[in-house]
């Protein structure tokens, strides 16, 4: 895999820097050939201005198009956000305030609007044996992943491998959040996505990324570095090195798979530096799903789990919490009430809250076993 500095979106420094990567893995020409349609998948996981790093930046997803152009291939941006912005109206907003309806107005190239699903099959270490996926996605030539690094107040971490729960449409994701709710087991459903779908490359924004609360309602951290492998699972594994995020599900699995490959660091004498970043304040304890049985794990974990706590200054009433929670677990009053019972803990509603209205809390058990962390 190959990494490199990068300080800022300035387009002159993000196209050096994607071309530095490529040259150091052998090129785009090996995968991208001419006349071939390539899916640019970054994470879009709601409509938000670039400068929020909520959003991979539109600075690298419009280096990386024009690298495919050159090739004379045709590329597109597609994504599906999460919760009520994958429909039509939805997907337009998305795609204008993250810069990337001006990307594919700049170079001429589409953003899919298509929202047409297709069943797609996957192992039986999946706990799903098939999935819905975004048809145009998955009937790509090739698709080229760009992800955001950034921490994740439920997996802990989202980057290459987690990007591609995106190809999942819209609410399809908060159904399959309610049917795999356990850690390993979700782990297990990202890693065979990426299975699936096999990306020809992933390049990764890293030049700021997102600490805490995220993925939408953590800070800002710069970052300093590009990254990019063939390989998601070795990408992300050393990129967790970097920001020293340990203890994330589908890095395990990857490993126990041994999808993760032998690092072979391509770096050109760069000196490269770990950035650690702030985890999510209150991400959920996962030694007891790891060292006790599944009759005891299950209801000790679930009262452990982190639960979602509801601004009344910052709420404006938009419903977008209660129509993204697969678990119907939440009401509205004045704010979104919420039945403790029926909650996963899948925190959607925190994810997809476009006012950072959502706090992600302790139970009274996790602040007794484990203090405050706040």
């Amino acid at each position: 895999m190959a990494i490199t500095a990068c300080r800022s979106y300035e387009p002159g420094e993000i196209e050096a820097a994607v071309g530095r990567l490529l040259e150091r893995l052998g090129g785009l020409a090996v995968t991208i050939r001419p006349g071939m349609r390539v899916a640019l998948k970054p994470n879009l996981v709601m409509g938000k201005d670039p400068a929020a790093a909520v959003t991979t930046h539109p600075a690298l997803v419009e280096a990386v198009a024009k690298t495919v152009i050159a090739l004379g291939a045709t590329p597109f941006i597609v994504d599906s956000p999460g919760g009520p912005s994958a429909n039509a109206a939805g997907l337009r907003m998305v795609y204008k305030k993250t810069g990337m309806a001006a990307v594919a107005e700049r170079l001429g190239i589409e953003v899919s609007y298509d929202t047409a699903e297709v069943e797609v099959p996957l192992t039986e270490r999946s706990p799903l044996r098939k999935v819905s996926i975004l048809k145009v996605l998955y009937e790509a030539d090739a698709i080229i992943n760009l992800p955001k690094i950034k921490t994740h107040a439920q997996t802990g971490y989202t980057g290459a491998v987690k990007n591609l729960y995106g190809a999942i449409p819209g609410m399809r994701k908060a159904e399959y959040h309610f049917r795999v709710q356990e850690r390993k087991p979700f782990g297990e459903l990202l890693v065979e996505l990426n299975l699936a779908l096999r990306p020809v490359l992933t390049v990764m924004d890293g030049v700021i990324g997102m600490e805490g609360d995220g993925p939408t309602a953590g800070e800002p951290k710069p970052f300093g570095y590009l990254l990019a492998a063939r390989c998601p699972f070795t990408l992300d594994h050393y990129a967790l090195s970097l920001i020293a995020v340990k203890d994330i599900e589908m890095d395990r699995v990857a490993q126990a798979r041994g999808l993760v490959g032998p690092l072979l660091l391509l770096d050109d004498g760069e000196t490269i530096e770990p950035v650690p970043f702030r985890p999510a304040s209150h991400r959920r304890v996962n030694f007891v799903e790891n060292h006790l049985p599944p009759f005891l794990a299950r209801p000790i974990s679930r009262s452990l789990r982190p639960l979602p706590a509801f601004d009344r200054d910052k709420c404006i009433g938009c419903r977008i919490c209660l129509q993204s929670c697969p678990a119907d677990a939440l009401r509205m009053e004045r704010i979104p009430q919420l039945d403790k019972d029926k909650c996963i803990g899948c925190l959607c509603c925190q994810e997809m809250c476009p006012e950072r209205a959502v706090e992600v809390r302790q139970t009274g058990l996790s602040r007794l076993l484990f203090g405050s962390r706040r």
